[in-house]
């Protein structure tokens, strides 16, 4: 099960959330007796069902979610597509679909509220491939059924796959979103091959990235050490950032505290920075400009 809500703790979450603002990362969860989960999944199944993730949307001061599909539902979107058809168009989802979809099935998904699909290149507990997700072959085979479609695409890989891809897609005029801050640790900084080659791709206007940084940190519970790679891809790409808390933080043994997060989000980017990376940008992004 996941942990309660957690509250404001530091002098920095009592940040006021814009009007219109996005988390741009979160899962649901069943519930479990209309949407049950087949199969085994790489982690244990949280307490995390729409009417969960609604008042946590509701008590960090969120309008919007972009909600991920969860590897254990494999590319069973259900649980998803009821949370969406139920949010009054609050929420927008990324889906999860083999490659032998059709352009219809893509289609329909859309019109119910899909923008985009999610492709992995990280291993699963124990190796191989990870469970209940699709990887860069899949991708590979359905890019021009998901420009038809209208569809994105959204990537969960290591830091110079990420870089490697987001070249290609910005070579080719497809807009790519980076999960997880692309990968990207502590020591990538402007001047290092990695970080300037992902900023290289930003600067094309067709590669966004996530200021999800919690994973990434060394410093668990404080999360300090990636506020210089925060900054500076937000100086960098200022209209390509987006954030997202990745509730209900799955495979975490101490979840964060989405609230100091926020805090930590608005020290590091500053209130207008604040403001482009919740409101402005998601809804670029995802056509409610």
């Amino acid at each position: 099960m996941s942990e309660p809500i957690q509250t404001a703790r530091d002098e920095h979450s009592s940040v006021g959330m814009p009007a219109g603002a996005w988390d741009c990362h979160m899962h649901v969860f069943g519930p479990f007796d209309r949407f049950p989960v087949g199969g085994t999944g790489a982690y244990a199944l949280p307490d995390a069902d729409r009417n969960r993730h609604a008042s946590t949307l509701a008590a960090l001061g969120f309008a919007h979610a972009l909600l991920i599909q969860p590897s254990p539902y494999g590319t069973d979107q259900a649980a998803m597509l009821d949370a969406i058809a139920r949010s009054e168009g609050r929420f927008i989802g990324i889906g999860s679909c083999d490659p032998a979809t059709s352009a219809e099935t893509l289609a329909s998904l859309r019109a119910q509220g899909i923008a985009g699909l999610r492709f992995v290149a990280m291993t699963g507990p124990g190796g191989g491939a990870y469970p209940g997700t699709q990887g860069l072959e899949a991708w590979a085979a359905m890019r021009a059924r998901m420009a038809d479609a209208g569809l994105h695409a959204q990537l969960w890989a290591d830091g110079d796959t990420c870089a490697e891809l987001a070249h290609g897609a910005a070579a080719r005029g497809e807009t790519l979103v980076l999960d997880h801050l692309a990968g990207l640790d502590p020591g990538d900084r402007p001047g290092s091959a990695r970080f300037d080659r992902l900023a290289e791709a930003l600067a094309s206007g067709f590669v966004w990235i996530k200021l999800t940084w919690f994973r990434r940190s060394r410093l668990a519970g404080d999360y300090s050490d990636m506020e210089a790679t925060v900054r500076a891809l937000a100086e960098c790409a200022p209209e390509r950032v987006l954030w997202g808390s990745d509730w209900p933080f799955v495979r975490v043994d101490t979840p964060p505290d989405p609230a100091m997060l926020i805090g930590q989000l608005h020290s590091w980017l500053g209130s207008e920075g604040f403001a482009r990376c919740l409101v402005t940008n998601p809804a670029s992004l995802l056509g409610r400009a």
